[in-house]
């Protein structure tokens, strides 16, 4: 009988470590770069949807504000009193943090 020596296969990222178990085609990295690549993505993701957040609240603002000066089309505005309006306004209106997604 003829022994069949298999080599070890490293992994394709960082070269060093064997590849983790399963099919070579759908695992090439070792289980420490997987770790690594799953966390970056995770952050990355968190980082997005807290950014998309910022810009959907910036947008709400910018419609509130827009919708309360267009009642006043012809009348001119100081800075100061602008100023002082926005900060008065109350916002746009949000969902509370517990609500379902779409």
């Amino acid at each position: 009988m003829a022994t069949t020596d298999k080599a070890v296969k490293t992994c394709t990222k960082c070269g060093e470590n064997p590849k983790a178990g399963g099919d070579a085609d759908t695992n090439p990295w070792c289980q420490p770069c997987r770790t690594a690549y799953q966390r970056e993505r995770a952050e990355g993701m968190e980082w997005r949807a807290e950014r998309r957040g910022i810009l959907r609240g910036v947008q709400a603002m910018r419609e509130a504000v827009s919708a309360y000066f267009s009642q006043w089309s012809g009348r001119p505005f100081m800075g100061a009193e602008i100023t002082a309006i926005v900060a008065e306004l109350p916002g746009p209106a949000v969902a509370p943090e517990d609500a379902k997604r779409n």
